[in-house]
C-alpha cells in the first residue's frame, strides 16, 4: 500500500467502515455486557460524566439504551457493508449529540488554560478524556457520509421533486474529502486502537493514567 492508496477512496472507505464499525459495536455492546472501562447499565455512574444532560439520559434507562442499540446497528451495518448508507443517517443525530456533549464541557477548560490556571498536561488530558473519542467517531462518520454523498443527494432538494440546492455540492468537494480522510486516519485509527487496548486491558481509560502512569 502506497501513499496514493491512502489518499484515495479505494482503501480509505472500507478502512473507515471497519474502524467506525468496531468503535460503534464495542460502545453499544458495552452498555449491556461489560467489555470496556466505560459505565454501563449494571453499575453506578462513577466515571467523569461529561454533562448533566448525559447523566439524565443514562438515568432514564430507555433513552440511553436506544442510543446504544443504534450504535450496535451502525456497527453491524458498517462491518457487514449492508444498509450502511441508511445506518449512517439514522445514527447521525446520536453521533452529533455525543460529539457536542463532549465538546462544550471541554471548551470550558480553554479559558483556564489560556489564563495559566491549567497546565498544558492537564489541558491535553482533558482533551483526551472529553473530546478524543467523540471527535474521532464524528469525523469518521462525516468522512463516510461525504464519500456516500451521491446516495444522499436527493435529501438536499429545495422542494420535493426538485433539484438539490447548489450549496450541497460542497459536500462533494475533493478538498473536504481529503481533509476528512486524513483526519479520520489520524484520529479514527488511533482512537480505535485505544478502544481495543482498553478492551484487552493493555491501556487504561483515563488519559491521566496514560500521561502520568501510577508507579
Amino acid at each position: 500500500m502506497n501513499i496514493g492508496d491512502l489518499n484515495g477512496s479505494r482503501i480509505a472507505i472500507p478502512a473507515m467502515r471497519w474502524l467506525l464499525g468496531i468503535q460503534s459495536l464495542a460502545s453499544g455492546i458495552n452498555w449491556w455486557v461489560k467489555i470496556l472501562p466505560f459505565p454501563n447499565m449494571h453499575e453506578p455512574i462513577t466515571g467523569p460524566v461529561k454533562h448533566e444532560i448525559l447523566r439524565v439520559l443514562i438515568e432514564s434507562g430507555w433513552m440511553f439504551s436506544t442510543a446504544k442499540a443504534i450504535e450496535i446497528l451502525l456497527g453491524l451495518a458498517l462491518i457487514l457493508n449492508r444498509h450502511a448508507v441508511l445506518a449512517l443517517v439514522l445514527s447521525f443525530p446520536v453521533m452529533l449529540m455525543t460529539f457536542l456533549l463532549d465538546l462544550f464541557p471541554f471548551l470550558g477548560h480553554v479559558r483556564p488554560f489560556l489564563g495559566g490556571e491549567l497546565t498544558g498536561a492537564a489541558f491535553f488530558a482533558s482533551f483526551l478524556d472529553m473530546l478524543y473519542f467523540g471527535a474521532g467517531v464524528f469525523v469518521m462518520q462525516a468522512y463516510l457520509m461525504t464519500e456516500y454523498f451521491g446516495d444522499y443527494r436527493t435529501l438536499f432538494t429545495v422542494r420535493p421533486g426538485g433539484a438539490p440546492a447548489r450549496w450541497a455540492g460542497l459536500f462533494e468537494a475533493d478538498a473536504l474529502k481529503t481533509a476528512l480522510r486524513w483526519l479520520s486516519w489520524t484520529v479514527g485509527a488511533s482512537s480505535t486502537l485505544w478502544v481495543i487496548a482498553m478492551a484487552t486491558g493493555l491501556l487504561p481509560w483515563s488519559s491521566l493514567a496514560v500521561l502520568a502512569p501510577p508507579r
